[in-house]
């Protein structure tokens, strides 16, 4: 007997089921894609997409026409069904024909129209949600002669309108929720508002090519700049690739071992106007900076303005990330969409890929030249904070906790290392001296008795300048660096970082701690000291200078508190979940808050600012604040 091929026993709700859980934020890739593909099998000078409002009863409806492979009546019929496509193969890594019906149908329940030239013959269908059935149907229609079709030909019609019948296209429309809802202000919904170049600005924000020599085109009532309210006229679409010529750098960096391609791109505003470079040559589109994965000449995890601002930190972006772009290009057999399409999966374990799995690669690959972009783009620092990095060096130390230098990853780009601690259920101070062997006599070295003079600490004026280029060595850097931080004082950078009424945040793959320089405690703590010292110089310089005590004592403690935490790698019963908490905004912002343990060291800064009668110059502001490394503070 042979195998029975399991069957489905309740269609109908299966099909509703599909259909009511799929995302609408999908519905312009899936249309998009489908007159894409479609187009492509046009003659090369005919490939031609064009994206316009059709009046449906005087109502505008959002409309995808294309050149291509017509379909007669059988194939439209099919092409209906759930599940089926017409002239392209089916397949879980390809462009299977599910997605454009059921993300279409969620958004547009009260119809899509389907249309289709072949041989000189338009044929006719339209799908949606029949509420007496209670299910999503081909509506029937009836003809002039009294019979009913559901696949019905209207040549006369379309040629009536004003459509050529000479060439193979097809078309679809979309309805929506009623006979009254304009598709092309509201494709996703009614009440759900988007702006005017929303469906333009999808597909060049979701594409990063379109099949060879297709041509796009969008009617300029759906696109910003000139032309709202206007119909009739229209701009061309293209692609990042198609205008890269039009911007300063860009360059693509492959990793061997992965295949994955790092794709740099330097995007700024233009000096005459407030629009990027890109946004300029590409007048159809809003275009900005992003981050995104690439597979397939699609974009997946697509973040830009701030979501990009908040996570570009991880990947060695610090700052300027409004005009660099990161397109991480993944090989075809490394990843696979989900079922809807709208991200990506590892092949091995269908778990969610995310832009941040690259990160370690993009800082590792990144050019000399992004890393003078991102230089350039730094706000230039008020003070030197090399002293205050220095005594959180010293707190970390202790612990000798190792460098993290392996990155959990499902791509081959990671290296074994070994340990350099087994670990202990709890964070150990060590002493340096005795665990290094300091106070012991070397035999296999002759030194004999202890030198005093090679156990104690350099002085400063014994400091010597290593030749330039040099770099801790390998045995230093073997334990955790304290992370680089920056004080954000405008307001903007604090909100693009996602800081805004926390004390800051901690980048653990970046190694950066961003400090939130516009934290109310700092405001409570300056509010205290001033009294103390109102008289003792003008008004401008105290309020600098109570200020510029307040902010580095706070990047302190958050900066100790950071520290405390990596040291808890060394701990067992801590997991990473348990560390990611206790580095989070809102642990670090309750260390912040704990501003009285900061009061005598910053009435010593003060002090020592103070003497200067105006705001310290470097040198002068690097030995107020040595008071930190040397002083209490809690």
């Amino acid at each position: 007997m042979k195998s029975e091929p399991l069957d489905i026993f309740d269609k109908r709700f299966l099909i509703n089921r599909l259909i009511d859980q799929a995302p609408k934020h999908t519905l312009i890739r899936e249309f998009f894609k489908n007159a894409d593909e479609n187009a492509f099998h046009a003659r090369a000078d005919t490939r031609q997409i064009i994206i316009a409002p059709v009046e449906i009863d005087g109502v505008p409806k959002l409309s995808f026409w294309n050149t291509g492979q017509g379909m007669d009546d059988v194939e439209l019929k099919r092409a209906t069904d759930l599940s089926s496509s017409i002239n392209k193969e089916m397949a879980l890594d390809g462009n299977f024909g599910i997605g454009a019906k059921v993300s279409g149908l969620t958004a547009s329940p009260h119809g899509i129209r389907y249309r289709s030239c072949k041989n000189g013959v338009v044929n006719e269908v339209t799908i949606g949600f029949d509420e007496e059935a209670g299910t999503y149907v081909r509506f029937p229609v009836q003809l002039p002669d009294g019979s009913f079709e559901t696949v019905y030909d209207v040549s006369e019609a379309a040629r009536a309108s004003g459509q050529d019948l000479s060439f193979d296209w097809t078309e679809v429309v979309l309805f929506g929720e009623d006979d009254e809802h304009d598709t092309v202000q509201e494709p996703l919904g009614r009440g759900v508002s988007v702006e005017r170049s929303y469906v333009a600005s999808t597909i060049f924000r979701r594409f990063s090519r379109f099949s060879p020599h297709v041509e796009v085109k969008i009617d300029v009532s759906m696109t910003k700049g000139g032309g709202k309210g206007e119909t009739g006229r229209f701009r061309s679409l293209k692609t990042l690739e198609d205008i890269l010529d039009k911007l300063p750098n860009h360059e693509r960096v492959r990793d061997a071992s992965s295949g994955v391609v790092v794709h740099y791109i330097h995007d700024p505003k233009h000096h005459n106007y407030s629009h990027s470079l890109s946004a300029l040559a590409n007048p159809a589109t809003s275009s900005t900076s992003f981050c995104a994965i690439v597979h397939k000449g699609e974009r997946y995890d697509y973040k830009t303005s701030k979501a990009w601002s908040a996570a570009a930190p991880n990947f060695g972006i610090p700052f300027g990330s409004r005009v660099l772009t990161i397109e991480i290009e993944i090989p075809d057999h490394a990843g696979m969409p989900n079922q809807y399409r709208d991200g990506l999966t590892w092949p091995e374990d269908r778990s969610a890929m995310f832009a941040e799995h690259f990160a370690p690669l993009v800082r590792e690959l990144m050019p000399e030249w992004v890393k003078d972009v991102i230089h350039a783009e730094s706000p230039k620092a008020d003070e030197n904070l090399d002293d205050l990095r220095s005594d959180l060096q010293k707190l970390l130390d202790e612990f000798r906790v190792p460098t993290v230098t392996l990155t959990p990853s499902n791509l081959n780009i990671a290296k074994p290392v070994v340990p350099f601690d087994d670990g202990a259920d709890s964070a150990e101070r060590t002493d340096l001296h005795s665990e290094f062997g300091f106070d012991r006599d070397d035999e296999e070295g002759g030194l004999g008795e202890r030198d005093l003079s090679r156990t104690r600490r350099a002085q400063n004026k014994k400091f010597r300048q290593a030749p330039e280029g040099a770099k801790p060595s390998k045995s230093s850097q073997a334990l955790e660096r304290v992370p680089e931080i920056r004080i954000l004082t405008e307001p903007e950078e604090i909100v693009e970082k996602n800081i805004k009424g926390r004390a800051g945040r901690y980048y653990k793959d970046a190694q950066t701690l961003f400090i939130n320089g516009l934290y109310p405690v700092i405001e409570r703590m300056t509010a205290e000291l001033e009294p103390e010292f109102r008289g003792q110089a003008d008004p401008e310089t105290l309020r600098n200078s109570v200020l510029l005590a307040a902010r580095r004592l706070m990047a302190y403690r958050v900066g100790k508190a950071t520290c405390y935490a990596i040291s808890k790698r060394l701990a067992d019963d801590w997991s990473s979940d348990d560390l990611d908490r206790a580095t989070s905004p809102e642990s670090l912002s309750l260390a912040a808050d704990d501003y009285k343990q900061s009061l005598r060291q910053a009435q010593k800064i003060i002090k020592d600012l103070m003497k200067t009668a105006a705001l310290p110059d470097q040198e002068n502001l690097t030995n107020a604040s040595l008071a930190v490394a040397g002083g209490d503070v809690g």
